[in-house]
């Protein structure tokens, strides 16, 4: 019998994934808070009716993409985390798996 297919399971970009997603939210938050002070720097000059309509159009379309976007991100992120902590498990009998095929082709 021969072993000599290689069975991957990558825990080191599991937990790059992990981080990667966590960074990607923190700093789509720091963009928002980008956009809000720039949004806020101009209320100040676009003090009109047209101004406003043109500020709040701004909140809509680019604001609240960000947040529903964040909200996914988040979300995989969360979930990411969540099923790590469920292969933890498979983490350590592929580990194991791969102790005992080495022992058997020494």
């Amino acid at each position: 019998m021969s072993l000599n297919t290689d069975i991957v399971i990558d825990e080191a970009a599991f937990n790059k994934a992990i981080s990667d997603f966590a960074d990607l939210a923190s700093e789509l938050q720091g963009l928002r808070g980008d956009i809000q002070t720039m949004l806020e720097t101009l209320k100040t000059g676009f003090d009109t009716p047209a101004g406003r309509t043109f500020i709040k159009s701004c909140e809509g379309n680019l604001l609240e993409p960000i947040d529903r976007q964040k909200v996914v991100i988040d979300h995989i992120s969360e979930t990411l985390k969540e099923a790590k902590g469920e292969y933890t498990t498979i983490f350590k009998e592929y580990d194991s798996l791969n102790a005992s095929i080495k022992s058997y082709q020494s």
